[in-house]
């Protein structure tokens, strides 16, 4: 029997990033090594501690995470390929406990964000302390370890059966369609149909900068799937952007148009050309 494929991924066993890095790799044996951070995950991909990762890139709640958009930039991994995970959260505490309790809740921010309407309409949780903690599945061991009836975190259903600990409320995310894209680092077993090209660049002035960019698509007729900003702090009118557009980066349309997109920025990062995941609905 072959030895399991082993994947990183940021937080512990039942979090998201593992549940997603499973439904991703169904068909295989896997092994998942826990990362405490997105740049410890980055490093067991690059330094080959991991085959694989779970990046997660952006939610369809709560929005791109910045900081895997700003690793992705600087390592320019390898992607096998990405998947949208439905993410289905439930707020989770002492076997004894009941949701009236409950006066501190625990997650990662990612979570905390996607069910903040739950969370406001608690009427015995002051919102100071809905507090961060760095994993989903991490919350749900603090609870325990802390076997307060005041206490819960917001994680999967898979973390509660992991920590033997209650399900006070499901399906607590604000909008049903909750899910996270995740790009999977690591090599490809076999090329995709329908290549999606991600890429981070830097604009002194965005107003001047960006429609040149957006031009050097459009004018190929090359769709564009994501065009994001974000500021950067302490530099006068620059911004960060995250795009991405359909094609590979090695076909000659695509590379002639990300050629005009590095005469029209001050950085270019081209991340990596990889399948795309169907469309959701």
């Amino acid at each position: 029997m072959n030895a399991p494929i082993t994947v990183a991924v940021q937080g512990e066993l039942g979090s998201n990033s593992a549940l997603a890095a499973a439904s991703y790799f169904e068909q295989e044996r896997i092994s998942i090594q826990p990362c405490q951070t997105f740049d410890d995950l980055f490093e067991a991909v690059d330094k080959g501690e991991a085959q694989y990762g779970m990046a997660p890139m952006e939610n369809s709640l709560a929005g791109s995470i910045h900081a895997v958009w700003e690793l992705l930039a600087a390592y320019t991994p390898s992607i096998a390929g990405e998947i949208f995970y439905h993410v289905r959260h439930c707020l989770i505490g002492h076997p004894e406990a009941k949701l009236e309790d409950i006066r501190y809740v625990y997650s990662h921010p990612q979570a905390l964000a996607q069910c903040s309407a739950f969370l406001l309409n608690l009427e015995d949780l002051d919102p100071n302390n809905i507090l961060a903690e760095y994993d989903t599945a991490g919350a749900v061991e603090l609870v325990k370890k802390s076997n307060k009836k005041d206490r819960a975190a917001i994680a999967s259903n898979a973390a509660a059966d992991l920590h033997e600990m209650q399900v006070l409320a499901k399906e607590i995310q604000s909008h049903e369609r909750n899910y996270t894209r995740f790009a999977v680092l690591g090599p490809q077993s076999s090329p995709g149909q329908q290549n999606k090209t991600s890429l981070v660049c830097t604009l002194d002035r965005s107003g001047a900068g960006l429609s040149e960019v957006v031009d050097a698509f459009t004018n190929r007729k090359i769709a564009l799937h994501k065009v994001e900003s974000r500021k950067l702090v302490n530099e006068p009118w620059a911004y960060r952007f995250y795009l991405e557009c359909q094609g590979d980066a090695e076909d000659a349309t695509v590379a002639a148009a990300l050629a005009d997109v590095r005469n029209a920025v001050r950085d270019l990062s081209i991340v990596a050309s990889y399948p795309a995941a169907p469309r959701l609905p």
